[in-house]
């Protein structure tokens, strides 16, 4: 069985409830009225044993005792009460879904919801609840106590939210301040990073090999010269 969240009647704007959300919200509900009629059922435990023996401490209806038939009348209206004053029930609620009419107006007259909630759910429930399993596969997923009632069960208003995000103001960009370069001080400098950071007296100056051939040159002739001049002078 599908849910089909798809399924929708156009003219209206309305989508249909699928069978297991629907199961869902019954499984809710059900719980809801176990707990609201457990103080009637230890009620109707006392009332029973006083009444043994009685026409009222036996079956009354069928196999159906007094008990059975006080509980029945709770969740039948525990449904009708819910349905006919609020369109849902709390486990319906739960869920998101509504109980509307075909007619134009859509709200649910009373006696268009008793017996919905009570002749119609009983037809849905015999023959192994065929007339809930047919919500899987009827186009308006229609049970047969919507097929009676002319009712269905729909998804209630989605409204759409779309959040507003306070925009930010943007914050000025601070752009750094330049300052002019300071001239650097001391003996040392900064040079090419060819180059490197030495201090001038330690600094070398680069002889190329010319240069180096000329100043051996230079040194010797100068050296030719003074023994010349210092023979000179002995011979004197």
């Amino acid at each position: 069985m599908q849910n089909n969240y798809d399924s929708c009647r156009a003219d209206a704007g309305v989508t249909y409830a699928g069978f297991w959300v629907r199961l869902a919200a019954y499984l809710i509900d059900s719980a809801i009225a176990f707990l609201l009629l457990l103080v009637v059922r230890l009620v109707m435990s006392g009332v029973l044993s006083a009444l043994y023996g009685t026409v009222l401490g036996g079956n009354i209806l069928f196999h159906y005792t007094l008990k059975d038939i006080v509980l029945y009348l709770g969740q039948a209206l525990y449904f009708i009460l819910c349905t006919r004053y609020t369109g849902t029930t709390p486990g319906k609620r739960v869920m998101n879904l509504r109980v509307i009419s075909v007619e134009e107006s859509g709200e649910l007259d009373l006696l268009t919801v008793v017996y919905r909630e009570t002749v119609g759910r009983f037809l849905s429930s015999i023959f192994v609840c065929i007339g809930y399993l047919i919500i899987g596969v009827d186009r308006e997923k229609r049970g047969f106590h919507d097929m009676l009632c002319d009712t269905r069960v729909v998804y209630g208003k989605r409204v759409k939210v779309y959040p507003v995000y306070p925009f930010a103001q943007a914050r000025p960009v601070e752009t750094p301040p330049v300052y002019p370069a300071e001239p650097q001080s001391g003996p040392y400098h900064m040079v090419e990073p060819a180059e490197q950071n030495v201090h001038p007296a330690e600094a070398v100056p680069q002889i190329l090999p010319n240069e180096r051939q000329q100043e051996a040159f230079g040194a010797g002739e100068a050296g030719r010269q003074a023994e010349e001049e210092k023979g000179d002078s002995d011979e004197l």
